[in-house]
């Protein structure tokens, strides 16, 4: 990356530095003179020149950033008002706005939800956050390298820290999102400029605005659910992590390769998660030519090493600067504008799935496999499969990746991870590059791209990558593996429980509409922008990525997969459900209850083949879906309920009940309650008199001691049998939650 190009990056991060200072100092925003005159005192090994093009090209950016073409200052008197919550203006006004708590994001960082009660940022937290800058920046020296760990310093920084108090336009906006989405433009502008040669542009920025200067380019990966789960074979269990683990970093491969291919760096990336990422580009030739190239280099990658099963298409859509300014079209002008630059990208990754390859690549595939008459014993690969040995007699067919697999599960545990180019051993993660776990120590031995896992704090310069990949710690301080939570749903004095181990899949409802509009409801759309689109995907990940960790501790159980949406955990049979409820009602609280999610939980004993579980899991999920989302459907389609319904109705209501009541039961109580479940699931007239002629003679039946409490439970029942199918449907779901808890097999 050029010198010039590379102060650009990072002048542009600073660029609202200014304000910080002036509220360290209790006064409103203040101007640029006040951001020169503190990085040449407290940052003078900064030594950023001044340029009068680089000047020119950030603040044009800035505005473009904002989405407004007037610089705006805090109004007196609040510049200590903190960050509004992003769902503010997400879907349908609600009463009362809320409101993020201010705090620097670290390794301790606990979850926290928006509330209306307003936590001032004070003039001494605005001090501490310079002081913190200054520390951090001591050690980093002006170079391509230290984009990354710059990149980090600002999102643990200002992640909570508002671009402006209180105005309606860009309160909500962090000063984190807000620098790097400058920086991005400012390097994007930069590009286009460079290329067309049309400099003179910033002296003339009506007519730029109207050009179509930018690209909006991103891609998906395909195939993620079927690459983790699809696999048999006695060691695959222990390889599901390491894949899904695996594909997190290739999607952050994939990103850090384009952007080096065109020179620039992880400013220009929007959002990174889940299989997909958006990109801020410059509209050239060069740019375009360059996505094609590297698309085409990636999938034939994929053909080489997976055949069909994995599968990256990029698209693109040019804009111009005045089709992201709020105030240069009219309200409903302005929001069609730009959902057509998010639905062009969508309708060209369409596209090229439906016929993803050309001819030359239809006749590699069919002259795969011709090297063997074998296939992988976990992927079901033909190509370049070998029988390998792991002792004790056992012996697998194993393709290249899935015996490197096999080496990486092993260090999964470890914080650092790096790409190597040119290098021989390895796990291949593309084009000429290689994967390889490492520890700290043995860091800067060889030229390599740093990922860092699950760290805001890190004195390395690694791109920080965050995995939801939760593992319980059993007794004898081993981490769980997938088939001890059978034996772990069981007490281990009693032996009550019944042995089966649980899987959870679910998903965000509806969020690829909420990604696209999820903005457009109030004021005729004019809140939709970069900054938010870009502000409520990486709060997406973080929440399923980073503070699943908090939702799952101390619980039995160990989550597989959690991408930008979705997650699969495998568990305990009581531990999945209470792990569900309680991110279920997280998820609801932290939106403000304008997105929900739909989950599906399955039972199986210990030995069910992974893939069989989670097909299995996947139509629960499905039908789940299909009951009006937001609802959770438990062991068979028959057992959907809207989650409100499950959680207050069976879960914190009946099952509690029956608890209560049982607890003092013997082991007859048992049989009674599966003639109960049998009354239950053949509802009609005649088992209703069948039932009351049951409680009656029961109740006649019970000591002086027990009449008493033996009324209160046949009332309560008769009252669950005969209040209609709901009742009766939640009254055995409840039922059948108590069996699996007191049952001894």
């Amino acid at each position: 990356m050029k010198k010039e190009k590379l102060d650009l990056i990072y002048k542009a991060l600073l660029y609202n530095i200014g304000r910080l200072v002036s509220r360290s100092q209790g006064r409103s925003d203040g101007e640029p003179a006040e951001r020169k005159d503190w990085l040449q005192n407290c940052l003078p090994q900064l030594n950023l020149e001044n340029n009068e093009k680089i000047a020119k090209i950030i603040a044009l950016a800035d505005s473009i950033a904002r989405g407004l073409p007037e610089q705006k200052q805090v109004s007196d008197g609040q510049f200590s008002q903190p960050l509004a919550d992003i769902f503010n203006r997400f879907k349908a006004k609600k009463e009362g706005l809320r409101y993020q708590k201010f705090e620097f994001l670290t390794d301790d960082s606990e979850f926290s939800i928006a509330s209306q009660e307003i936590t001032s940022i004070s003039q001494s937290d605005y001090q501490e956050l310079l002081e913190q800058l200054i520390r951090k920046l001591c050690d980093i020296s002006l170079e391509e390298e230290s984009i990354p760990a710059l990149f980090n310093i600002w999102q643990s920084l200002f992640s909570t820290v508002p671009l402006l108090p209180s105005d309606k336009e860009l309160g909500d906006i962090s000063l984190a999102e807000h620098s790097q989405l400058t920086a991005g433009f400012a390097a994007a502008i930069y590009d286009y400029l460079e290329d067309s040669g049309q400099e003179h542009l910033l002296d003339d920025l009506p007519t730029f605005d109207g050009i179509r200067s930018f690209l909006l380019a991103s891609f998906d990966l395909s195939g993620i659910q079927d690459f983790i789960y699809n696999i048999a074979s006695k060691g695959a269990a222990k390889q599901l992590k390491a894949r899904s683990l695996y594909l997190d970093l290739m999607s952050e491969h994939i990103v850090d390769s384009l952007l080096a291919e065109l020179g620039l760096s992880r400013v220009n990336a929007l959002y990174v998660g889940g299989g997909h990422a958006y990109f801020i580009l410059a509209n050239t030739e060069q740019t375009i030519g360059q996505l094609v190239k590297f698309e085409k280099a990636f999938n034939q990658f994929f053909l080489e090493h997976f055949q069909t099963g994995l599968y990256v298409a990029f698209g693109w859509k040019s804009f111009s600067a005045a089709e992201i300014m709020v105030d240069t079209y009219s309200g409903p002008d302005y929001l069609k504008n730009y959902r057509e630059i998010y639905q062009g990208v969508s309708r060209m990754i369409s596209e090229k799935k439906l016929s993803r390859y050309d001819a030359a690549s239809l006749l590699l595939l069919n002259q795969g496999g011709r090297s063997s008459e074998r296939e992988c014993a976990i992927c079901h690969s033909v190509e370049k499969v070998k029988t390998v040995h792991y002792g004790e007699g056992e012996e697998y067919d194993l393709c290249t990746v899935c015996q490197e697999l096999s080496g990486f599960a092993k260090k999964i545990d470890r914080d650092y991870f790096q790409i190597v180019s040119d290098s021989q051993s390895g796990l291949p993660i593309g084009p000429g590059a290689v994967l390889t776990s490492v520890e700290k120590v043995d860091l800067g031995k060889q030229p390599a791209r740093l990922y860092v896992k699950n760290k805001w704090s890190d004195d390395t310069i690694g791109t920080p990558v965050f995995v939801g990949d939760y593992n319980f710690i059993k007794e004898d301080g081993t981490k769980a593996e997938i088939y001890d939570y059978a034996d772990l749903s069981r007490d281990s004095q009693t032996k009550q429980g019944i042995k089966r181990l649980a899987v959870v899949r679910l998903d965000v409802d509806d969020l690829g509409a909420a990604f696209m509009a999820g903005f457009a409801d109030q004021e005729d759309g004019r809140f939709s922008t970069f900054a938010r689109s870009a502000i409520f995907s990486q709060n997406m990940s973080l929440f399923f990525k980073y503070y699943i960790h908090q939702f799952a501790r101390g619980k039995k159980l160990t989550v597989i997969y959690a991408g930008g949406d979705d997650v699969f955990a495998i568990g305990s049979w009581q531990d999945i459900i209470a792990f569900t409820v309680e991110l279920r009602q997280q998820f609801l609280s932290w939106t403000n209850r304008k997105l929900t999610l739909s989950a599906g939980i399955g039972l199986y004993p210990d030995k069910t083949p992974i893939h069989l579980m989670a097909q299995d899991s996947g139509d629960l999920e499905e039908a789940a879906k299909s009951n009006g989302k937001d609802s959770i459907a438990l062991f068979k389609q028959n057992f959907t309920f809207k989650f409100d319904q499950f959680i207050e109705g069976v879960y914190q209501s009946k099952l509690v009940q029956l608890r209560e009541y049982f607890k003092s039961q013997d082991e007859r109580g048992k049989a009674f309650i599966y003639r109960l479940i049998k009354l239950l699931r053949a509802y009609d007239k005649l088992n209703t008199a069948r039932l009351a002629y049951l409680l009656a003679r029961l109740e006649d039946a019970a000591s002086k001691e027990e009449k008493e409490k033996f009324k209160e439970f046949k009332n309560i029942f008769w009252a669950w049998y005969t209040g209609g199918e709901q009742e009766r449907q939640e009254a055995e779901m409840a039922l059948l939650l108590y069996i699996y808890e007191i049952r001894k097999d």
